[in-house]
């Protein structure tokens, strides 16, 4: 755990990315917690507790400015978060042979040995993306055609489900 708590959600995804072989993500979140904590203090967005107010005018407007703040903040954290890690592209870990990125969503294309015990029918490249995407679909033998389908099918996916959300 670190210095300064960053809160119970912000942790608990950290901690979501470390244990999925993410920790310079969990890390950022983290820092942009952390800056986000100290930018609302500085402003005097979080006023601790003054002697002279009562107990129910310190339930009041303070806390719902903090409120305000921390969600204003908090989406553009978040934003600011996503958009980095989609302008990073696919983020290799050569330890497990895989590669991540956002767009929309974490994406995975790992490589496996064929065992069609565990469903990997072909050696090769595999994709994973969010629910209702692809589920470990087999894409290419070798690397480098690989990243191209996968980038291909994932515009492609996008394009499908914004397409019906309109």
């Amino acid at each position: 755990m670190n210095d300064l708590s960053v809160g119970v959600e912000i942790e608990a995804t950290a901690r979501w990315l470390e244990a999925r072989g993410i920790p310079g993500a969990a890390s950022l979140l983290r820092r942009v917690a952390r800056q986000r904590d100290q930018a609302v203090q500085q402003l005097g967005l979080r006023p601790g507790p003054r002697p002279n107010e009562t107990k129910m005018a310190e339930r009041t407007a303070p806390h719902d400015l903090d409120a305000v703040a921390e969600v204003a903040t908090l989406r553009t954290d978040v934003a600011r978060l996503q958009a980095l890690a989609e302008r990073a592209g696919w983020v290799a870990d050569p330890a497990a042979k895989r590669m991540l990125r956002w767009r929309e969503g974490w994406w995975e294309l790992g490589h496996r040995r064929r065992n069609p015990r565990d469903g990997y029918h072909d050696t090769g490249w595999y994709l994973w993306g969010p629910v209702g995407s692809y589920d470990g679909e087999w894409i290419d033998r070798h690397k480098g055609p690989a990243v191209e389908e996968a980038e291909r099918l994932i515009t492609r996916h996008r394009a499908a489900t914004r397409g019906g959300a309109e």
